[in-house]
């Protein structure tokens, strides 16, 4: 295992993470909360966070006698009530045509009967803390966002975020690979990768390391290696970032557990959703992130935090930038702010604007596709004439539908574009009306790259430029900070 920060007191061991922070900041009331799957729910449920849906809850074992196995869907997950550690939960993708058996992330094949025994051992205790009788929960089976499944051997990768005194302190995605058998179980093979806080990207990535004949021994992991097409494991954008972190506060808040892990996976049509929570996260979250948890503890140990939208700022500012020093080296991509500076060329018209250039105040939004520019600003870079001219056209000043703002474009191309410095026209939707807008060509420089692109004039806005999804492949986006003027 390495930390990449030196000092060794920075690191928190087992003892010292129970005397410390789980005992004095987790009452027993708080702990059963978290220790209890489907108390869980209950409570989250209350608070409108999701959890994955429950399709069955069985008690005992004369329930199995019962149970209506064609009403199961063809995927599904059994998991113990109170298990611990990923342990005694089995995912199946798919049921086998003509049978009752349902397939397994391996490929493998459960039966009915194999699956009946798999819960009488859950209702046995095998799987729970100290062995006590247990309840097997059969529950929807999560299915992964887009963007992280390409980094998963079938199953389902989570986001574990440790919390303290309400604010995020470290975080971790846990990856499966085909020697997890499709888990996210750290000891079962998976791979896992510390997140930078302040943007949500990871930095590092660590698996076990089966060769080595010391227990929990890690080794780095540059790439996937189960997949048709291995790709590199940091530099990985974790989407809805900013959310993902208020939700494991809001966790926190209404579990009422001062110390603790949230563990949450990026469904595919329902995003953030909670697995569960625990009351006494294991410390590998440290060998993900290469740095101990305990300095980070302590540095918020004391501080007063009203909101969780202060937590958050509290941790993007205080433990965020991991990524920032080598983003280029780990992902090919630059990290531009959400608010950035950036340059921008003068239209060249005469011998005096020729080589002019200034500051723009720029916003990166990924909620538009073509980036956009106020009409004061184009006038002032060399767009006068053409803004003027736009504007003695009769244009009706908005459309009752995007189709009919289409068809008027369509009709009056020719006109609309026959000043040189209009691209084209744009149907575009601004503080709720639909209109038609010119679109020029402007040259910029964005983190030390030229580039030319369209932009559509607005009449108003608060930036002098917004960036659109379209000019922003290649960049990463740090929501943590802002340029001040």
């Amino acid at each position: 295992m390495m930390i990449q920060r030196s000092k060794f007191k920075d690191i928190l061991g087992l003892n010292r993470r129970n005397q410390e922070y789980v005992r004095p900041y987790n009452s027993p009331s708080a702990k059963r909360i978290a220790d209890n799957k489907i108390l869980t729910k209950k409570i989250l449920a209350k608070e409108g966070i999701r959890t994955p849906e429950v399709y069955k809850l069985i008690r005992t074992k004369q329930q199995l006698k019962f149970l209506d196995w064609d009403s199961l869907p063809r995927s599904f997950v059994i998991k113990p009530n109170q298990g611990t550690g990923g342990n005694g939960i089995v995912v199946f993708y798919g049921k086998k045509k003509g049978e009752m058996a349902w397939i397994r992330p391996s490929g493998g094949i459960m039966s009915k009967n194999d699956i009946i025994l798999h819960i009488e051992n859950i209702l046995d205790g095998r799987f729970s803390m100290g062995n006590k009788k247990d309840i097997a929960i059969i529950e929807e089976r999560v299915r992964t966002d887009s963007l992280l499944k390409q980094y998963s051997y079938k199953g389902v990768p989570d986001i574990r975020v440790i919390c303290f005194n309400g604010v995020p302190i470290m975080a971790m995605t846990r990856i499966p690979t085909k020697r997890s058998n499709g888990t996210a179980n750290l000891h079962s093979g998976a791979i896992c990768a510390g997140i930078d806080i302040a943007t949500g990207i990871t930095t590092h990535a660590m698996q076990m390391d089966t060769s080595s004949p010391l227990s929990d021994t890690y080794e780095d992991i540059e790439v996937t290696t189960d997949l048709k097409e291995n790709k590199p494991l940091r530099g990985i954008h974790i989407p809805d970032w900013d959310n993902i972190l208020k939700i494991a506060l809001k966790c926190q808040r209404v579990s009422k557990l001062g110390y603790l892990g949230v563990d949450i996976a990026l469904d595919a049509d329902h995003g953030p959703i909670v697995f569960e929570l625990n009351a006494r996260p294991g410390l590998g979250i440290q060998v993900a992130n290469k740095a101990g948890l305990r300095w980070r503890l302590e540095k918020v140990k004391d501080v007063e935090v009203e909101s969780i939208q202060k937590g958050i700022r509290i941790a993007k500012s205080i433990f965020g930038g991991e990524v920032e020093e080598n983003i280029e080296e780990i992902s090919g991509r630059k990290v531009v702010n959400i608010n950035e500076r950036i340059l921008v060329y003068h239209r060249n018209i005469g011998k005096k604007k020729k080589g002019n250039k200034e500051y723009a105040r720029a916003f990166m939004d990924t909620g538009v596709l073509t980036s956009r520019i106020s009409e004061v600003f184009a006038n002032r870079i060399g767009f006068l004439s053409t803004i003027k001219y736009f504007d003695t056209l009769e244009i009706p000043k908005k459309f009752d539908s995007l189709k009919e703002a289409q068809e008027y474009i369509d009709e009056n191309e020719k006109k609309l574009t026959l000043e040189e410095g209009i691209k084209r026209v744009a149907k575009i939707v601004d503080d709720g009306e639909i209109k038609v807008r010119p679109v020029i060509e402007i040259k910029v420089k964005i983190s030390g790259e030229e580039k030319e692109m369209e932009v559509v004039v607005i009449e108003d806005s608060e930036y002098h430029l917004i960036i659109g999804r379209g000019e922003l492949k290649g960049y990463l986006i740090d929501t943590s900070k802002t340029f001040k003027n």
